[in-house]
C-alpha cells in the first residue's frame, strides 16, 4: 500500500504569492508606468545584494544585468518609497491628490510584519505567554549632518558621533524569535523611554501576544518606565547599574540555596529618577556553571524567593538572546553608501521583514517536521527562486 504524506503546512505557492504581492504593493506606486523595470527587478536587486552580502552599489556595478536598475534609479525609488528623506514626518503618511492618505513603504512594511506575526499565531505560535526583550539599536551615520540624528558620543563608533536609532520588541522564545514591534527614534520625536516602552508593548498586545516578563537593557532603568509597566500589570527584569548603592548591596552576605546550587540576595529598594520613584526588588545572583562564574544583579517587580530565583536567573540570561537575534538580522541587512536617512530607514525595515519571514518559514518547517533552514540557505534560495527547497514543498 502506498504511503500517503500529509500536505506540508508551508505551501510553496502561498509563500511565493505572499512575498511577491507584498513587493508589488510596496514598489509599484513609485515605478513609472512606462518604466522598463518592474517591482520584481527592484526587490530582486535588494534580495540578491543581501544573498551575496554586498553593498547595493557594489552588486549593481559588478553583477547587474539588463533587468537590474542603476544605482541612481534604485535609490530614487527607495527614497520615494520611504517618502521622508529627513525623517521628520514621523507618521510616514501624506495626502495624495485624491485627498486620501497615502502610506509610505515603511508603513506598508509594518503592516506586513503584523501579518507575518498573525500568521504565526494562526498556526500555533505564542499559544502561551512569552518573555520579550526591548532594546535600542544605533547605526553609525557618516553622511551630511542632520538635526534628526542621535548623538552617541565619539567612543561608540569609529569616525562619527552620530547615529540613527531603532527600538525593537522581540520574542525570546526559541524558534519563535519574531520582531513583534519596531519603531524609529530621533532626538526631535518627543518620545521618552516610558512612551517608547508603552508603544512597543501596546503594539505587541494588540497583535494578540500574551507577555510574561519584559526583559530590558539597563538604559531603561528608569522610575517612569518601571511605574508604567507596573500600571500595565506586567512584570519586568532590568540590569542594575554599578552605582555606590548597588556596590554596597553587592558586599552584603548572600543566602546559599542548595536547591538551585546558587547564592542570592534580595533587597527591597526604590529607584529615584528625580520626577518619579519606583519600588522594585534588587536581586544579586552568583553561581558556577560549566567552569564559569556567573555574577549579576538586576531589578524586578517580582517577588523573588528560593523557589523561583533559579528560573529568574535563567530568564535574565535570555535577555541577551535579543543581541543574537539582532546579529542575525544584520546578515539580512543590505549595506549601502547612501547618505539619505529615508533610504537607510527603509533598508532596516526591509531587513526586519526578511528576518521575520525567515522565522515564519522555519516555524512552518518545524510543524511539518522538517529541519531548520539556516540564513544563507534561505536568502540564496530566494535569490535563485528555489521556493520549493525553502518551504520543503516539492509537490
Amino acid at each position: 500500500m502506498k504511503q500517503q504524506n500529509n500536505p506540508p503546512i508551508c505551501n510553496v505557492k502561498d509563500t511565493k504569492e505572499f512575498f511577491s504581492s507584498a513587493m508589488k504593493i510596496m514598489f509599484t506606486p513609485t515605478i513609472k508606468r512606462r518604466s522598463i523595470y518592474t517591482e520584481g527587478d527592484v526587490s530582486g536587486t535588494l534580495r540578491n545584494a543581501i544573498a551575496d552580502h554586498l553593498y547595493v552599489e557594489t552588486y549593481i556595478r559588478n553583477y547587474g544585468n539588463t533587468r537590474t536598475p542603476s544605482g541612481d534609479t534604485m535609490f530614487r525609488l527607495l527614497k520615494g518609497i520611504a517618502s521622508e528623506s529627513g525623517s521628520h514626518r514621523r507618521k510616514g503618511s501624506d495626502m495624495g491628490k485624491s485627498g486620501k492618505t497615502v502610506r509610505t513603504g515603511i508603513e506598508k512594511i509594518q503592516s506586513l510584519l503584523d501579518l507575518i506575526v498573525k500568521k504565526a499565531i494562526s498556526i500555533g505560535a505564542f499559544s502561551t505567554s512569552v518573555n520579550v526583550a526591548i532594546d535600542e539599536h544605533d547605526h553609525p551615520y557618516y553622511g551630511t549632518d542632520s538635526r534628526y540624528l542621535i548623538a552617541v558620543g565619539s567612543k561608540k563608533f569609529r569616525g562619527t558621533d552620530k547615529a540613527y536609532r531603532f527600538a525593537t520588541l522581540e520574542s525570546v522564545k526559541k524558534g519563535e524569535r519574531f520582531v513583534l514591534s519596531v519603531m524609529r527614534r530621533d532626538q526631535l520625536d518627543g518620545i521618552d523611554n516610558s512612551m517608547e516602552v508603552r508603544t512597543l508593548i501596546g503594539h505587541a498586545v494588540d497583535l494578540g501576544i500574551k507577555i510574561n516578563i519584559i526583559l530590558m537593557d539597563r538604559g531603561y532603568l528608569d522610575a517612569g518606565v518601571m511605574n508604567d509597566i507596573d500600571i500595565m500589570g506586567m512584570k519586568y527584569i532590568v540590569p542594575a547599574k554599578d552605582n555606590p548603592k548597588v556596590l554596597r548591596f553587592k558586599k552584603e552576605e548572600m543566602h546559599y540555596s542548595a536547591k538551585n546550587d546558587l547564592s542570592f540576595l534580595v533587597v527591597n529598594d526604590s529607584i529615584d529618577s528625580g520626577k518619579e520613584v519606583a519600588k522594585a526588588n534588587f536581586v544579586h545572583v552568583r553561581y558556577h556553571r560549566d567552569g564559569k562564574l556567573h555574577d549579576f544583579c538586576f531589578y524586578a517587580n517580582i517577588e523573588v524567593t528560593e523557589d523561583n530565583v533559579g528560573n529568574l536567573a535563567e530568564i535574565y540570561r535570555e535577555r541577551w538572546s535579543i543581541e543574537n537575534g539582532y546579529g542575525e538580522k544584520m546578515v539580512f541587512e543590505e549595506k549601502t553608501h547612501s547618505p539619505d536617512i529615508g533610504v537607510r530607514y527603509f533598508i532596516f525595515y526591509f531587513s526586519v521583514l526578511l528576518y521575520n519571514l525567515w522565522i515564519l518559514i522555519n516555524l512552518m518547517r518545524r510543524l511539518s517536521e522538517l529541519t531548520w533552514l539556516i540564513f544563507m540557505d534561505f536568502v540564496i534560495g530566494m535569490k535563485r527562486g528555489r521556493w520549493g527547497s525553502i518551504t520543503g514543498d516539492f509537490g
